[in-house]
């Protein structure tokens, strides 16, 4: 199945986590690339608002083609519970267009079903394989058999 991955990363973890499945899937990648600076504290307590008050963002056109494609795996970081508002923006605007589904989220604490599931009703697909991984798997590395069931569910 012809793949593409986009995701969201303010801080570099859900990128490397893309950046892992593409490598094990060989499949296309792409950032979502917000047109807002949301780095640092001032960036955080804003991307946060916005999530909150369920706002929509100015995002870079993407470069793929999603008639492309047999499947979408979106990643996402979770913010305030919700996926990031950039990749709720970039569903909102090719939500006609998604194929098959599967979606990932890293989070600090808690959010991972109220994120994924977000997705999905965002996106109006259900998906093929989900799986959200929380901030202690991702320090201590010990999530390689979580993104494996993932990619054995979608394949």
């Amino acid at each position: 199945m012809k793949t593409l991955i986009v995701y969201y990363s303010r801080t570099g973890v859900t990128k490397g986590i893309a950046e892992e499945i593409s490598h094990s899937l060989d499949c296309d990648i792409e950032e979502i690339l917000d047109k807002e600076n949301r780095s640092g504290i001032i960036g955080y307590i804003k991307s946060g608002y916005e999530t909150v008050r369920n706002k929509v963002s100015e995002i870079e056109p993407p470069k793929n083609d999603l008639s492309n494609y047999e499947l979408l795996i979106i990643g996402t970081p979770v913010w305030a519970g919700k996926m990031a508002v950039p990749v709720k923006t970039y569903i909102e605007q090719n939500r006609d267009k998604i194929p098959n589904l599967a979606c990932f989220c890293t989070c600090g604490g808690t959010g991972i079903d109220g994120t994924l599931n977000g997705i999905a009703e965002s996106a109006q697909v259900t998906p093929l394989a989900s799986f959200g991984l929380k901030a202690p798997e991702l320090k201590n590395g010990s999530y390689s058999s979580t993104i494996e069931k993932f990619i054995e569910n979608i394949s």
